[in-house]
């Protein structure tokens, strides 16, 4: 069985290259896999109706399985949609993940599935100060949609700060901006569910550790720790999972003090090295890419 894993932006190609593609497991088992840049693969597409798809400048045959890990863009749907008509089978459906890396979409459709999250509003240049503070309070979370890592994420205190944030956004350029109510009781830590396969195969909690950090992205210099989800909660990751239908994909949860919320869904989830180097990721990635 050929696999193909197709990095591209917001991949991290070494991290996947080095880290994942060493722990999956992926070798044996009699699965090939191939870790390469999206900007490798290219392909053919009308004319005579023979496509063809070119790895590294050379015509190959599509691969059994890929996966594509990264932010959506035109080239991963492109890429996807080109590797499917060929007969290729995507891990990650390209629709759902161009909704996942919408956070504006995502909102909407766990709204649409009844799934809590912290209240959010879309926002733009125009909009008022004053109806951001009254319907998400203060502080309040500002953030670019299609943002990921916390790239973007401010936290702003006072209705001026907000005024002077929204006027700063450019009109009409088509980008969504949210803002979104601020969980106190989560500040710098969240919860992080590895899904594989619809099921919950990995738990930890990030901290951050500067008591002033809000976010808790490990990237940003916070840590990690094991962490147990009661089966109520367990069931409720499984049904997001189902929801933005993504067979390997990130939760993050936040902790209200009242049961959790929905940070966000990634499609392209950082996983804790130990998790990565384990037998069950193996096991788990094994059963995903011949299942």
């Amino acid at each position: 069985m050929e696999y193909w894993v197709i990095v591209g932006e917001g991949g991290g190609f070494e991290e996947v290259k080095s880290v994942k593609s060493g722990s999956s497991g992926a070798q044996t088992g009699g699965i090939n896999k191939t870790t390469v840049r999206a900007d490798d693969v290219t392909f053919t597409m009308g004319g005579d109706g023979n496509a063809k798809v070119f790895l590294c400048g050379e015509e190959a045959a599509p691969p059994d399985v890929f996966m594509l890990w990264g932010h959506y863009n035109e080239v991963f749907e492109g890429i996807s949609r080109r590797l499917t008509a060929m007969g290729a089978r995507s891990i990650n459906d390209i629709d759902a993940k161009r909704v996942v890396c919408s956070k504006l979409s995502t909102a909407l459709v766990l709204e649409q599935a009844g799934i809590p999250q912290a209240k959010t509003m879309l926002v733009t240049h125009a909009t008022p100060a004053a109806v951001v503070v009254k319907n998400v309070g203060l502080p309040a979370v500002l953030k670019p949609s299609d943002g990921a890592q916390g790239a973007g994420v401010v936290l702003l205190h006072t209705e001026e700060a907000i005024a002077q944030y929204l006027s700063d956004l450019p009109a009409c350029d088509g980008r969504a901006v949210l803002a979104q109510e601020y969980v106190a009781a989560a500040k710098g830590k969240d919860i992080r569910v590895t899904m594989i396969d619809y099921q919950v195969a990995n738990v930890i909690q990030r901290v951050a550790d500067n008591p002033d950090e809000f976010r808790s992205n490990v990237h940003l210099g916070g840590h990690i720790r094991d962490y147990e989800l009661d089966a109520d909660t367990v069931r409720l990751c499984e049904k997001i999972a189902r929801v933005v239908g993504l067979r390997l994909c990130g939760i993050d949860l936040l902790e209200t003090g009242e049961g959790y919320v929905v940070g966000e869904v990634n499609c392209t989830p950082g996983m804790a090295p130990a998790f990565l180097k384990s037998e069950k990721f193996k096991q788990m990635m094994h059963s995903l890419i011949t299942g």
